[in-house]
């Protein structure tokens, strides 16, 4: 297929060069006729003798091919015909295929390989060990809330006391331990089943009725806006408080002091406390408390 595609282009090639040999010779033959009848009587005689030559070169090619074609018939005959040739083998020793393989028995264990102690059950497996079942998880126990009565707290430290450690009814006493440290002599617990909000009651150094519930949170806990809602529909009416306060160990959401400013409760979150505790900080009646 290459050799034709090859003699087309060749083809095309010597058309195209006659074609513009002709022109030119027509366009020289127009300046010079005497000259071109002169050619033309020595070209007529030479052209005549070369198709005359064309046949015989014909044969030859046909000769030619014919030639190559029988010489390659006579070399695949040779190549069929040809008996193999034998291939010596190296002498070595016998190879697995000629003696049997030794028994599996023969074989002692090595030092890291386990002897199985069950029986093969079909010539080819072992049961294998069961597996060990993993040990049941255990979480770390969390520590145990400090528990304190009434009198260790009124005898305690309580800049240094650790409010968010302690159990929530630790907690309750712990504020009405500040309250009576801070002029409140009458403060109590009074939290329980029942207290509808109020956790501390107390009596202000100025004579006001205080109030008080106490939510014992974590960090990620905050006091929300329904927290204050319920102790803002009791502290008044039910307790008849003059100074309504929330403390928590944690902080306050946004809508929660937005209805404790429009209520007029107070708020002490956990860093109030803290320096409530410590003395940097005022007391919820004392000057400098605002409510938010």
């Amino acid at each position: 297929m290459r050799s034709g595609s090859l003699a087309v282009v060749l083809a095309a090639a010597l058309l195209t060069g006659l074609a513009l040999a002709f022109q030119g010779f027509a366009r020289w033959a127009g300046e010079h006729p005497g000259w071109a009848v002169l050619l033309g009587l020595v070209a007529v005689p030479v052209l005549y003798a070369l198709l005359r030559g064309m046949p015989h070169a014909r044969e030859l090619r046909r000769a030619a091919r014919a030639g190559m074609a029988e010489a390659e018939a006579d070399a695949l005959a040779a190549t069929r015909t040809a008996p193999p040739v034998p291939v010596d083998e190296p002498a070595g020793p016998p190879t697995h295929a000629q003696e049997p393989p030794p028994a599996a028995d023969t074989f002692p264990p090595g030092p890291e390989e386990p002897t199985l102690a069950a029986p093969f059950r079909d010539g080819r497996t072992a049961p294998l060990p069961e597996p060990e079942a993993p040990e049941p998880y255990a979480p770390e126990p969390e520590p145990e809330a400090a528990v304190l009565t009434a009198a260790e707290l009124d005898g305690a430290d309580l800049a240094t006391l650790d409010f968010a450690a302690l159990d929530p009814d630790t907690f309750e006493e712990a504020v009405a331990a500040l309250c009576r440290r801070d002029g409140c002599a009458d403060a109590e617990t009074v939290g329980g089943a029942g207290d509808l909000g109020a956790d501390v009651l107390a009596t202000a150094p100025d004579g006001r009725r205080v109030v008080i519930q106490c939510k014992r949170y974590g960090p990620e806990n905050k006091v929300g806006s329904q927290d204050l809602q319920r102790f803002g529909g009791t502290c008044w009416s039910v307790h008849g408080a003059q100074l309504a306060v929330l403390v928590t160990t944690s902080e306050f959401t946004a809508p929660a002091e937005e209805y404790a400013e429009s209520s007029g409760i107070r708020c002490v979150d956990g860093a109030d406390l803290a320096a409530w505790a410590e003395g940097t900080g005022p007391a919820p009646w004392g000057p400098g408390a605002t409510v938010r």
